[in-house]
């Protein structure tokens, strides 16, 4: 079940995100893993089989923890 990821809420290495409000290079529909995170920001990939482009596949994305909420809208995958 996908749920919004709010500012304190931190991410892990391995978890599936997704943008709400998505930059305008970004497909909607892709769905990024995290590769990375830190106490002050995380960097995501897109997962292959939803990548429209290798420019895409090649494009990480770092992500700062104060800008959700108020620049960005991420969902994050949970099993519960």
């Amino acid at each position: 079940m996908w749920k919004s990821l709010a500012f304190p809420q931190r991410v892990f290495q391995g978890d599936k995100i997704r943008f709400n409000n998505s930059p305008r290079e970004v497909n909607p529909d892709t769905l990024f893993q995290v590769v990375k995170a830190d106490e002050h920001y995380f960097e995501v990939l897109p997962i292959a089989p939803e990548c429209d482009s290798l420019h895409d596949f090649l494009a990480k994305k770092i992500v700062r923890y104060f800008d959700i909420g108020y620049y960005i809208q991420v969902e994050i995958w949970s099993e519960v």
